[in-house]
């Protein structure tokens, strides 16, 4: 978990290529450079989850489209199981 990033492609009024990756190397080979990245520890938190959230709220209320939906989908699929096993595992 600590060395995973998540990384995405920005511009052009577009978001796609949602990665998660190791450190060394993240982005795909045949897709747009991946220009942001947030450490996955932080995202897979429930306060990095939100501000994530909130982050592509605000980028569609800029008017942003999801180039690649499927991409932001099983990115969004690997985090909720994730933060959903951290929740279980607190409550016992």
């Amino acid at each position: 978990m600590y060395d995973g990033v998540l990384s995405w492609y920005q511009g052009d009024g577009k978001l796609g290529n949602f990665t998660i990756t190791h450190r060394p190397g993240w982005g795909c080979p045949g897709q747009p450079r991946n220009n942001v990245s947030r450490d996955l520890f932080r995202v897979a938190s429930m306060k990095g989850y939100l501000a994530f959230v909130q982050y592509l709220i605000s980028r569609w209320g800029e008017g942003y489209v999801v180039d690649d939906d499927d991409s932001l989908r099983k990115v969004m699929l690997q985090l909720n199981a994730h933060l959903h096993e951290s929740i279980a595992s607190l409550l016992g």
